[in-house]
């Protein structure tokens, strides 16, 4: 039961990152769920950037789709913030199921 709902989950993960696709200049994946998680978690862009070893700009830019994530930075953002990538790739609130 418990791999059939992680099989569901990492599905839910790969359509988000397949709607969402990359951004413009077709590097990286825009993040419209990242301002939602790092308020959730308390974080100042700041103490985020620290968090996953970047800067406060670069924070500022994934927040506004300024520029697009890269698949390592997805990761960190995800262990800093206690998330999955689905919450940072969707921008939409989604139910308890």
């Amino acid at each position: 039961m418990i791999e059939e709902k992680r099989k569901h989950e990492r599905r839910r993960q790969v359509e988000a990152v397949k709607r969402l696709g990359r951004d413009a200049n077709g590097r990286g994946l825009p993040l419209p769920g990242l301002w939602a998680c790092r308020q959730a978690a308390g974080f100042t862009q700041r103490d985020l950037a620290t968090a996953i070893g970047s800067n406060q700009a670069t924070i500022h830019e994934l927040e506004r789709s300024l520029r697009g994530a890269y698949p390592k930075t997805v990761r960190s953002l995800c262990a800093a913030l206690l998330v999955e990538p689905a919450d940072l790739l969707c921008a939409e609130a989604t139910e308890a199921r």
